[in-house]
């Protein structure tokens, strides 16, 4: 076993008894963090959609935070948000090594962030993000709030996972520069270039109105993190009709602190960002005119322009923004799509997060009267975890 993951406890010559041996809370979150950056190396050995670093042992050991060799990341965005997406469905689904299929449902927010990452891998797979030259800060956009916000989020849940207890005590001393040697030198290889990002993850907010509060970095405790874990262990405690309101609160919390205190300052704060945003509402807004234009011309001259071909083509190099509720890009079903208003002013956390609750109410719906389906759609996301890089 790794040095540092050494634990001394005394024992006593009593038979059936037990010893408790504490890891520390840096020894934790580096493991949690193991976890998460494990979902995309592209190189070990498979397991059960995971990458696998028992080396024939038994069981997961520490070992697997004191490799003597480099870990290669999945390096092409959609591969990269669909293996994160299928690693969101698995701990919802309370299938990896700390989880409890009794309680599948505490870790609510994950079954729509399965859902929200895959749809980020839907945008990435379309032309207008690959090929349209304007979209390109779109995708790095994309990319980078994608990653950054599973290195911040899955491991909360991990963490919790490994007892509530512990994550109690310990959910304050997380702090992406206290990791393990090895597990610091594997985060940091994750983003290349983008290093400087850590120091905006997250921006402490007011869960309402998104207004700032403090500048934390390094992946640290925010009182919504806190209060969105309260909520799972609040669902622990409860039964039947009860559940579903702390379930959908959960929900809430982490989506705030998703949008709020991740991605707002990383990427929607961004001038390059907001820059494609004010282009997309532009090109929005000028086929709009172009149709009233259009509209006015047929009326005097009785006469087709061809103006409507232009509105057409200005509208499709504009990629929709819409939340798909099944394992598809798309679909004609209304009951599983979310579509946000036309022209939303994606940059404001505010007019953003309505649009989210509402997509949220449409989740939870289907979570109440189609279950089956929902989880099923789940368990397809599921089996995405060992697709390969392209």
């Amino acid at each position: 076993m790794a040095e540092n993951l050494k634990v001394t406890g005394t024992t006593n010559p009593d038979p059936n008894t037990c010893v408790d041996a504490q890891c520390s809370c840096e020894i934790i979150w580096s493991m949690a963090q193991q976890f998460s950056m494990r979902q995309l190396v592209t190189h070990a050995p498979m397991h059960a959609h995971l990458p696998d670093y028992r080396e024939c042992n038994g069981h997961v050991l520490g070992e697997q935070l004191e490799k003597n060799w480099t870990p290669k990341f999945v390096s092409d965005l959609e591969v990269r948000a669909k293996r994160i997406a299928a690693a969101y469905a698995r701990v919802f689904l309370e299938d990896f090594h700390l989880g409890d299929k009794s309680k599948v449902g505490r870790f609510y927010w994950l079954g729509l962030g399965a859902f929200a990452s895959k749809q980020v891998a839907a945008t990435l797979h379309t032309w207008q993000v690959k090929y349209v030259a304007h979209c390109s800060e779109l995708r790095a956009g994309l990319g980078r709030g994608n990653l950054w916000l599973f290195n911040d989020v899955l491991a909360w849940f991990y963490g919790y996972a490994a007892g509530a207890d512990t994550f109690e005590k310990c959910m304050h001393a997380r702090d992406s520069r206290q990791f393990v040697d090895q597990v610091t030198t594997n985060f940091a290889r994750q983003f290349e270039n983008d290093a400087a990002s850590i120091d905006k993850v997250p921006h402490e907010i007011d869960g309402e109105t998104g207004l700032k509060k403090a500048k934390l970095g390094y992946l640290k405790c925010t009182q919504i993190v806190k209060d969105g874990f309260q909520a799972v262990k609040d669902w622990e405690n409860e039964t039947g009709e009860k559940r579903l309101d702390i379930a959908f609160n959960h929900l809430l919390l982490i989506a705030q602190h998703e949008q709020g205190e991740v991605l707002q300052g990383l990427i929607y704060d961004d001038p390059e960002f907001q820059k494609w945003l004010k282009l997309q509402r532009g090109a929005l807004a000028t086929s709009d005119n172009t149709a009233i234009n259009a509209s006015m011309q047929t009326i005097r001259s009785g006469l087709s322009d061809g103006s409507d071909a232009l509105v057409a083509v200005t509208r499709a190099l504009v990629p929709g923004l819409q939340l798909v509720l099944t394992p598809d890009r798309t679909t004609d079903d209304t009951e599983f799509r979310s579509d946000a208003p036309d022209r939303l002013v994606l940059e404001d956390y505010q007019k953003r997060m309505e649009w989210i609750k509402e997509a949220a109410k449409k989740y939870h719906g289907l979570m109440q009267r189609k279950e089956k389906i929902m989880f099923d759609y789940l368990e397809v996301i599921k089996s995405w975890g060992d697709l390969p890089d392209l």
